[in-house]
């Protein structure tokens, strides 16, 4: 294995690589079972230097994003495992951490990766990192990633990616509901879903609930000066990002970051999803270090570092 999806796996655990392969494994079974497949020899043929396939590059972009899925899934299921000693006091402050999931019924539009048209769907609860969704009949599709068109406030509509988590019949003639997560959003985007968000749970729906959970978690990730943020600008734009936090995070859940130097003159405001979760110890401190994945568009993620990269300059 070579390039980014040998660096992927460079911090996992044997642990973590074993259970990343049965998942993978039966995943292909399964699609096996349902569908027609591509033999492993057919695929091991890319492997060979003078495989010069225009879709090869194309098929290891697809692959390491499919081991990157599969590897925070196996972090997700080892986190839901139930503990083998009842959780400390501490630990149940996690609750309290939970994004608010507003209940409420809007119409959106939802456009599968490969297909040209939107359909038509009823919104049924939102949250930052995710929402539920039904449509009026079960949906053929081979991808599990579509986009959500959201109504902005300003007669905008906000462009969300997503991930199906679960698809689920309904009643008879009812159609399918489907569990999505939030996966990419464009940066000018993310405040008007934000607005989107604190209108919907000023709503009646959610009365009961914002006393218990929070829209967003923010955390804030400051560098000594330009020069210490700079030097981590790299591990930005390549999308992911590695701090070392107090209190434990939840993996899968989605943040707000605020990634800036400590007089606030140069500063990134971005979604990122929490991939990796590792306590540590300093001394007698218990500390985690959290492994990020931002929630946008590469392209923008290095446009963003570039245009910091100027700023930092010019200040000085």
């Amino acid at each position: 294995m070579t390039g980014r999806a040998k660096i992927l796996l460079s911090d996992t655990t044997q642990k973590e690589q074993a259970a990343c392969i049965r998942l993978l494994a039966l995943s292909l079974a399964q699609h096996r079972a349902k569908y027609d497949f591509v033999p492993l020899r057919e695929s091991a043929e890319f492997f060979k230097p003078k495989s010069n396939s225009k879709d090869k590059a194309e098929l290891f972009m697809g692959s390491r994003n499919i081991i990157e899925e599969a590897l925070e899934m196996v972090r997700v299921l080892a986190a839901e495992a139930p503990p083998k000693e009842a959780a400390a006091p501490e630990e149940k402050l996690s609750d309290k951490r939970k994004q608010l999931r507003i209940n409420v019924t809007a119409p959106v539009k939802l456009l599968w990766t490969g297909h040209d048209n939107p359909i038509n769907a009823q919104l049924q609860n939102i949250s930052w990192g995710g929402a539920s969704i039904t449509i009026d009949k079960p949906h053929t599709h081979s991808s599990d990633t579509l986009r959500v068109l959201l109504p902005g406030i300003n007669s905008s509509t906000i462009n969300i990616e997503a991930k199906v988590l679960r698809t689920w019949k309904l009643s008879e003639s009812q159609g399918e509901g489907i569990a999505i997560r939030f996966s990419s959003l464009a940066t000018k985007d993310q405040d008007e879903f934000e607005d989107v968000l604190n209108l919907l749970a000023h709503s009646e729906d959610s009365v009961g609930l914002r006393q218990h959970a929070r829209l967003t978690q923010r955390l804030d990730i400051q560098f000594e000066g330009p020069d210490e943020l700079h030097a981590t600008l790299d591990d930005i734009s390549a999308g992911g990002l590695g701090v070392t936090v107090p209190d434990p995070l939840q993996i899968g859940q989605s943040l707000e970051t605020i990634i800036s130097t400590l007089d606030e003159t140069c500063t990134l405001k971005l979604r990122a999803r929490v991939v990796r979760l590792e306590p540590v110890k300093m001394g007698n401190i218990n500390l985690y270090h959290a492994g990020l994945k931002f929630e946008h568009p590469s392209r923008e993620l290095n446009s963003l570092t570039r245009e910091l990269i100027v700023q930092m300059a010019q200040k000085r």
